[in-house]
């Protein structure tokens, strides 16, 4: 269920809304078991009824912003013999976010908990932030099978002085999984975090001394020693006449991953050098970066351009990445959201590395396309792709997972909406095996305003 949204309100009046869902889905092999699999075989079919709700309370003023959300949904229906999704009431989520600005500090606050069904894992356009970047879980090529999935995500950063002659930034990034009656056994519960810390001595309005200090931790049950990086790094930020900006850092990383023989070998030096310009239609950037996990020593290069054009905008990535060594390997992104008298469409298509919930770096590449047609004026047409690739490392399998829904939606009056549709899915692991999934669902929604 799409949560509400609100428009801006400078009186900062708490509002209130309340949306209501209730669907209906019939499909086959839900939980993409595998056909001759014995520890996640292949599922018959599944008729459910979801009942949904989500709660919104906003405040927004000149100065602050304030957004907590709730939900839950009711589940009931008929289930392939053996299968253990879970029924009754499943899939509850709160959110809350915090912002304020003051006159020379900020303090952002966005946390998550939620618990939902391994078998329904979310296709890859719903971890699109609003610059239409993809951030999935750590998890989500692991997710297979049936059981129950409970996770939560923490962002919070605060600086102060700003523009003042010296200025402190403090953040703290954490994220983590566990899970319950789960039938694949790759499903570890991992914890994660990241506390970062930065002072800024600005000698003048253009130039400033930087001093970073990072450290990150990394756990799971799998018996595995814990995994500890500390980093400290100094650089500068200048901006230039032209109106771009330059940055540069050098430092050192030390890596401690429970174990005297190894727990040195990923020890070194890291830093980074960027360079970015804004331009009439959108801007040019350039980095190169040198980071370090328990495994050993990443580069990365990469150049990018942001076009602004009438009816939408295109963002380009083009670079290499080398991990641990290695020769490099092509990354970069493509993305393009774009509007027409009749409907709307948005292209993003990643290549990158990233941390799997083992901890482990590895190349990922991610794929997302929406489309919507108007048919009439209360009608239209949707379609949602996504493709998400993780390529296999000496520990871990290669896995590719496909998304494709194809929807219509229909507005039966100004606050009810029906949507129906059919959602295709596959999952294919090297040395395990191909799974498939077909489902045809309809759902009717409408949202309250209770102020």
């Amino acid at each position: 269920m799409t949560a509400p949204t609100f428009a801006q309100d400078d009186q900062g009046g708490l509002r209130i809304q309340l949306g209501v869902q209730q669907g209906f889905g019939y499909g086959d092999n839900l939980a993409l078991g595998v056909p001759g699999s014995v520890t996640n075989p292949e599922e018959g079919s599944s008729a459910l009824s979801t009942s949904s709700f989500a709660l919104q309370l906003e405040s927004i003023t000149r100065t602050q912003e304030f957004r907590l959300q709730t939900g839950g949904s009711l589940r009931y229906g008929h289930l392939p013999e053996g299968s253990t999704q879970s029924t009754g009431f499943v899939d509850p989520f709160v959110s809350l976010y915090y912002k304020r600005e003051g006159a020379a500090s900020r303090f952002t606050f966005d946390a998550r908990l939620s618990e939902t069904s391994i078998s329904q894992a979310a296709p890859l356009w719903e971890f699109s932030d609003e610059d239409g970047l993809i951030a999935p879980p750590a998890d989500l090529g692991q997710l297979t099978g049936t059981g129950t999935r409970q996770g939560y995500a923490v962002r919070t950063e605060l600086e102060t002085g700003i523009d003042s002659p010296i200025g402190f930034r403090l953040g703290l990034r954490a994220e983590g999984a566990d899970y319950e009656d789960a039938t694949s056994t790759s499903l570890t519960p991992y914890d994660r975090y990241t506390v970062t810390g930065s002072t800024y001595f600005r000698f003048n309005e253009i130039t400033s001394a930087v001093l970073d200090l990072r450290y990150s931790h990394y756990s799971n049950d799998s018996g595995d020693p814990d995994r500890e990086t500390k980093t400290a790094e100094v650089g500068f930020d200048r901006d230039l006449a032209s109106g771009g900006t330059l940055s540069a850092r050098i430092g050192y990383t030390q890596t401690d991953q429970g174990d005297l023989l190894l727990g040195s070998e990923a020890d070194g030096v890291t830093g980074r050098l960027g360079y970015s310009q804004p331009l009439l239609n959108g801007s040019l950037g350039a980095t190169y970066g040198r980071t370090r996990d328990s495994d050993g020593e990443i580069d990365n290069v990469m150049l990018s351009r942001r076009l602004e054009l009438p009816l939408g905008r295109v963002d380009v990535r083009l670079g290499a990445t080398s991990l641990y060594g290695a020769s490099p390997e092509l990354v970069g992104g493509l993305g393009y959201n774009g509007s027409t008298r009749t409907g709307g469409y948005s292209v993003r298509l990643d290549r990158t590395v990233t941390s799997d919930s083992n901890d482990e770096s590895r190349f990922t590449t991610l794929f997302s396309a929406q489309y919507s047609q108007d048919l009439t004026a209360y009608s239209s047409f949707v379609a949602s792709l996504s493709y998400y690739q993780l390529d296999e490392t000496s520990l871990e399998n290669g896995v590719e997972q496909t998304n494709l829904r194809l929807g219509y939606q229909y507005e039966l009056t100004q606050d009810w909406s029906l949507n129906s549709g059919i959602s295709l899915r596959s999952r294919d692991e090297d040395n395990v095996g191909k799974a498939d999934s077909q489902e045809v669902y309809l759902n009717i929604a409408r949202k309250f305003d209770l102020n």
